[in-house]
């Protein structure tokens, strides 16, 4: 036999088993299954991550848009255009500004603006057009904090702490605040507080309104499969039982309404 024939012998031998080859396959399989996993593992983090933070920004961006704009309420430099709150009840804010030509008319659109929510999206009425300014807020909550009296201090309770009321029918004709919140008079709204509120002493007129106290109950577009919010979240006098996978984020803030008290 010659030499190149022996080298080719040696070659043949020198092969994978049928064995060989389905323990190589098999192991491999175990890899490819683990790089998926983690793989899936980061794409789920990642996307959790964006999610959260555009939950964020929406709750922060409806902070603010509803904060100036409150803070505007009942600007009249005329003192011509009777600007000022028309509604404010505990999910639903509507006021007059005259910051449109600042001639003693309220202009529409510009000068009378409602919010509220709506099919999970956080709805602007400029007298003209209801248009979506954030998307995904399951609720939003106003309370008012007044000068009953006004001598130019906001009123406070038995206990020392403000007063936050709201109109708890704003379908009526009074346009007036007949309930507070606080109900414990802890100084904290909150699950303790009775959600349907406690009758004021006397009604009290809107103009009399000093600060608005905002909720904005934001949350995620998406479910988080391996996540389960049990919540109950206080939105002024209401009570978001949460009961699924998304994720939600309340903030408040107190705006103080300076053209109210001119």
């Amino acid at each position: 036999m010659t030499e190149r024939a022996k080298r080719n012998i040696g070659n043949l031998r020198s092969g994978f088993s049928l064995v060989e080859l389905l323990v190589a396959m098999a192991i491999t399989g175990v890899v490819m299954a683990a790089v998926f996993k983690i793989y899936t593992t980061q794409q789920d983090s990642y996307v959790l991550q964006e999610q959260v933070a555009e939950m964020q920004q929406n709750g922060r961006t409806a902070k603010y848009v509803m904060a100036k704009e409150i803070r505007m309420a009942g600007y009249d430099p005329t003192g011509l255009a009777g600007a000022g709150f028309i509604s404010a009840g505990s999910n639903i804010i509507h006021f007059t500004m005259d910051i449109t030509g600042e001639d003693g008319t309220i202009t529409v659109p510009g000068d009378d603006i409602t919010y509220a929510v709506s099919s999970g999206n956080l709805k602007r009425n400029d007298g003209a057009n209801n248009q979506a300014v954030v998307e995904n807020v399951e609720a939003v909550g106003f309370a008012y904090a007044f000068d009953a009296d006004d001598d130019g201090n906001i009123d406070i309770s038995a206990g020392g702490n403000i007063i936050w009321a709201i109109d708890s029918d704003v379908t009526d004709t009074d346009e007036r605040l007949d309930k507070y919140l606080d109900t414990n008079d802890d100084g904290i709204i909150s699950v303790d507080d009775d959600a349907a509120g406690a009758d004021l002493v006397s009604l009290v007129p809107l103009d009399r309104i000093r600060a608005v106290r905002i909720w904005i109950l934001a949350r995620t577009g998406r479910e988080d499969k391996a996540f389960a919010d049990t919540s109950t979240y206080v939105v002024a006098n209401q009570r978001v039982n949460a009961n699924d996978g998304s994720r939600r984020y309340l903030l408040t803030t107190t705006v103080k309404c300076r053209n109210m008290a001119l």
